[in-house]
């Protein structure tokens, strides 16, 4: 799904730097190409399933793509072609229903922010195969990702973490704060293993986060929290760029030590983590400023690190595009400008 849109003489569109209106110019640009896209997988779908494309097109009459989406949508988004593609017409027929459904439960939009945890709804399902893909995190010695939903106890305190972490977020920087809520919709608390947070295209807008592990993680629940909530929001905020201009010209040509991940990289993930290691690193560094304690300054000293090691491997082996060079300038401006 690419986008695309003339820019203002006076906008500055790819950078690392924070802005809620870059980021809901972005937003509202990749909702108008999933509403075309849709439409058109629509009309595909109705040669041979007329009356299932005829629910789902009323769905979309009247989307307003100004408006946060439900993430479910790209969900079915991404289902819609995979099984048109692949010429799957049960699975083009289910994907249709949902689609008309979610219009009827009058559940198309994601209109603020909510914290929820999984119940193996389609995006579940879904972010599980993305997951356990060719390309997902393992573990040190091959094992797949698993993800759980919480229980109600641990949902009430991840809630009250996650709001403690925001409003740190909002004191320590309040662009990327505005920002944040420009593009999550839902965070889904989870309990899992070789991961601690993932976001994925196939649903936009949403996050899931680990819960804290028992121990250092749970002890220090703001320093968790504001870390990973940063870093998982970046990940939109980089797809919804990537859906402007590629970025990179040799995004999947080669794998290379990953400054996060333990397993080798194609640098299309490279990118992903130095540029939201860019965002982790300006955050922490207030933070650090404000809470000098051993442990804070210790993640600050490693975001910066692993910024450092990402930024080394992009600039030694990836070809950029010009926009890809303009972000990449702008991660390290932002790094630098709190050291």
């Amino acid at each position: 799904m690419t986008a695309t849109a003339p820019l203002a003489d006076t906008e500055i569109l790819f950078g690392a730097h924070p802005d809620r209106a870059r980021a809901a110019r972005l937003r509202r640009s990749i909702n108008g190409v999933l509403a075309k896209d849709l439409r058109v997988y629509v009309d595909s779908a109705a040669r041979r399933l007329p009356n299932s494309a005829a629910a789902a097109a009323a769905a979309l009459e009247g989307l307003d793509v100004t408006r946060k989406l439900n993430p479910l949508l790209f969900t079915l988004h991404w289902q819609l072609n995979e099984a048109l593609r692949t010429q799957q017409p049960g699975a083009v027929s289910a994907a249709l229903g949902r689609l008309a459904r979610v219009a009827t439960d009058g559940e198309l939009y994601g209109d603020g922010f909510r914290v929820e945890t999984m119940d193996w709804d389609v995006i579940d399902a879904e972010a599980a195969s993305f997951f356990t893909g060719k390309d997902g995190p393992r573990s040190e010695r091959g094992g797949l990702v698993e993800i759980a939903p919480v229980t109600p106890a641990e949902l009430g305190t991840g809630k009250v973490w996650v709001s403690q972490a925001l409003d740190a977020l909002r004191e320590l920087d309040p662009e990327l704060h505005e920002e944040f809520y420009e593009l999550v919709s839902r965070l889904r608390l989870v309990h899992g293993s070789v991961i601690r947070g993932a976001t994925s295209s196939r649903c936009w807008g949403l996050n899931y986060l680990r819960v804290p592990d028992p121990g250092a993680e749970s002890a220090e629940p703001v320093n968790y929290f504001l870390d990973h909530l940063v870093h998982e929001s970046g990940h939109l905020m980089l797809h919804a760029l990537m859906s402007a201009d590629p970025l990179l010209k040799n995004p999947f040509e080669a794998r290379h030590s990953a400054p996060i991940r333990r397993d080798a990289r194609p640098l299309y993930g490279v990118f992903h983590a130095t540029f939201v290691l860019s965002r982790i690193s300006r955050v922490l560094a207030r933070h650090t400023a404000a809470d000098p304690r051993p442990v804070t300054r210790a993640l600050r000293d490693e975001s910066v690190q692993r910024f450092r090691k990402g930024y080394e491997t992009i600039i030694e082996h990836a070809d950029l595009t010009d926009a890809g060079r303009m972000v990449l300038a702008s991660c390290r401006e932002l790094v630098e400008a709190e050291l």
